[in-house]
């Protein structure tokens, strides 16, 4: 489950968990996986489930619930890598691109094991019920060596372990609500400044532009803009959101369509859906290329 930043990613120090930067996919399977996977192959090559035992010596069991374990994973890693290539909007899809990888590589592994018995052990499961018997198997086995992994590639996600902000707290009565500060200022490392002019929707995290630089956070887009709320600004894009006072210039292109020219000289797609929300706020009327 790959969870590559994007290149060229600055990264900073940052007290908070969602503003963790992503760790690299190749210390992540380093440090993470390959221990947990040697671990759990030596569990079952000691154990010796479902018969190998008994039919088999050490080293065969090793071999045996090595190779497999090892063919799960590298399967496993490869339906994740092409979902990530064609699903859209993975932040929200994430859990079930996850099941849904966990799902198909359980048909395939089953499929494996199938022919591993067979020729191993002469065992025939290739009919409906063998095929379910072993399938069955292969979910438990799957499940028990997956369980932790999972758990630690949705943590890296966001998705379980990180707790969300605190909610900001009352204004004392009679203070106008237009002096509270958007929440999510807060999150945006101190060596940005507080100068917000785009956010870029990357993968699962929100990168930050303002006039001092860039940076990622791990959250969602749709959470970022909600945070965002009494700031002038607007989505323009399902991956992007801008301050008005960013907008240096419009850039229409030959089809109709409208990029935003920034001040920091990001080019930013206008899409067709949030077009007539950019002209109702007059961004427009600036300069058009």
């Amino acid at each position: 489950m790959q969870t590559n930043a994007p290149p060229n990613a600055e990264t900073s120090s940052p007290a908070l968990p969602w503003q963790s930067p992503p760790v690299p996919y190749g210390r992540r399977v380093l440090r993470r996986r390959l221990p947990l996977l040697a671990a759990s192959i030596l569990a079952l090559a000691l154990l010796g489930p479902f018969g190998t035992f008994r039919d088999m010596g050490f080293a065969v069991r090793l071999a045996y619930w090595g190779g497999l374990i090892a063919t799960g994973w590298s399967m496993f890693e490869l339906v994740i890598l092409v979902a990530r290539r064609v699903l859209p909007n993975l932040e929200r899809t994430w859990p079930l691109m996850l099941a849904a990888a966990y799902l198909t590589v359980s048909v395939l592994q089953t499929l494996v094991v199938a022919l591993l018995e067979s020729r191993l052990r002469g065992q025939d499961f290739f009919t409906p019920a063998g095929l379910a018997e072993l399938y069955g198997y292969v979910l438990v086995i799957t499940t028990l060596v997956s369980a932790l992994p999972v758990w630690l590639e949705l943590r890296e996600h966001g998705v379980v372990g990180n707790a969300p902000p605190a909610p900001p707290q009352p204004l004392p009565a009679g203070e106008p609500s237009a002096t509270r500060p958007a929440p999510f200022l807060d999150r945006i490392p101190a060596k940005l400044g507080r100068d917000l002019l785009a956010l870029e929707m990357e993968d699962h995290y929100v990168r930050v532009h303002t006039a001092l630089g860039s940076d990622l956070i791990l959250m969602r887009m749709r959470d970022a803009v909600a945070e965002l709320a009494g700031i002038d600004g607007r989505q323009v894009h399902r991956s992007y959101w801008v301050a008005a006072s960013a907008v240096a210039a419009v850039e229409r292109k030959p089809d109709g369509k409208l990029s935003l020219r920034l001040t920091n000289g990001l080019l930013v797609p206008v899409s067709r859906t949030h077009a007539p929300s950019v002209r109702a706020a007059g961004w427009t009327e600036k300069a058009v290329s």
